[in-house]
């Protein structure tokens, strides 16, 4: 089926990219507030992100069912408003046990969100036949930074229930317009059992493992490695992650055009070299103006990382295209969880920039896996990350 509105409806997907991650930082950046509201312990806000890691977790496989019954338009649009309602339960909060309830229920319609959205932007790809969700994913970073400063902004003069509840409230009135202007795929039945995902589906979650602990790192370690090796300041320090989330925008955006000119499978070796150089300048002795320009390298590098292997995903094997990426989504998930906890024990022992020396084997790993790839064989050049085009399954 033509997309009536090409435009109309990649402006649309971007959007709800874009609005999802603003609700994300909208909560992060009150992280404090709601600690403070509630008097947690240290030991009790750990508590609280378990749940939110579990509800992110729980809600891949919820999303590759829904989706698969209601299609990602619906899918969408059901799932923001859990999102949105999630948000406003995380502020009215009245104690720690209903503030878990809360964050995994934000976190579970975070994730049932992001295949519905991964799948919308795979379908978009096909049917303009040109790479998409790489420039789509660009327009979520874009949004982590406007959430995250607008969040800064009213930290210190609006209570958190106002923030939230004002923010999801547009949140969800701008996605029930968006909706509309999706792709409109049909809706199937639901495939509710196991399917063992074969080779091809197995080595693009292990890319997807490598990518995600690249940025997991950088979320956890990238100011703390600035701190405590490179004895930067606390506002050079603070601006680690920054730079890398600049850095992944960046190589969004620009994503789109290299995969025109060099396919998906040359693009992703040469994004695993990037992260490898990335590393070593960001471990370079004594120097803290070059280990944040190493941060920002290793954002260009691992940006188109995980898009171009979720829009690989739906033509690696033989399941559905929603439980296929949320399949590679999960595996991702566990290597944002990994790279953080082995960096802690290997720089006890020694350094935090010899610690990053794994986010040189997760790069140089991506290198290696993506010439092995069954999809982006013969497809040196290509219009989109599937090579091939095949019509929808």
């Amino acid at each position: 089926m033509a997309v009536r509105d090409p435009g109309r409806a990649r402006r649309a997907t971007a959007a709800v990219f874009f609005l999802t991650a603003i609700l994300s930082a909208t909560w992060s950046t009150r992280v404090p507030a709601v600690r403070e509201r509630l008097d947690l312990s240290v030991v009790e806000l750990g508590i609280a992100v378990m749940g939110l890691e579990g509800g992110a977790v729980a809600g891949l496989p919820v999303g590759a069912v829904v989706v698969a019954r209601l299609g990602a338009r619906r899918a969408t649009a059901i799932a923001f408003a859990v999102f949105a309602a999630g948000l406003v339960g995380t502020g009215l909060a009245p104690g720690l046990a209903l503030l878990v309830a809360a964050l995994a229920v934000f976190a579970l319609a975070n994730s049932v969100i992001d295949v519905a959205m991964n799948v919308q932007g795979v379908d978009l790809e096909r049917r303009l036949a040109r790479p998409l969700l790489s420039s789509l994913h660009a327009w979520g970073s874009v949004g982590l930074v406007v959430g995250g400063l607008a969040g800064t902004a009213v930290a210190a003069g609006v209570p958190v229930t106002v923030h939230f509840a004002v923010t999801a409230a547009g949140g969800l009135l701008l996605v029930a317009v968006a909706v509309h202007w999706f792709v409109r795929e049909e809706a199937g039945p639901a495939r509710t059992g196991f399917a063992r995902p074969d080779r091809g589906l197995a080595v693009l979650g292990l890319i997807a493992f490598c990518a995600f602990l690249v940025d997991g790192t950088a979320y956890q370690w990238s100011a703390v490695q600035l701190r405590a090796d490179k004895d930067a300041g606390a506002t050079l320090a603070a601006a680690g992650f920054t730079v890398f989330a600049v850095g992944v925008a960046i190589g969004r955006f620009a994503a789109g055009r290299v995969l025109d000119r060099h396919g998906p499978r040359r693009t992703v070796q040469a994004a695993g070299l990037v992260v490898v150089a990335g590393t070593a300048l960001a471990a370079v002795p004594s120097s803290a103006v070059l280990s944040l320009a190493g941060w920002g390298v290793i954002g260009t590098g691992v940006a188109a990382l995980a898009p171009v292997v979720l829009a690989a995903a739906p033509d690696a094997g033989r399941m559905p295209a929603p439980a296929a990426i949320a399949a590679v989504t999960t595996v991702g998930y566990l290597g944002s969880f990994t790279g953080p906890l082995i960096i802690g024990p290997v720089a006890d022992v020694s350094s935090i920039s010899v610690a990053l020396g794994l986010l040189a084997v997760a790069g140089l790993a991506t290198t290696v896996l993506a010439r092995t790839v069954s999809a982006w064989r013969g497809g040196g050049r290509g219009g989109s990350a599937h090579g091939s085009h095949r019509p929808d399954r």
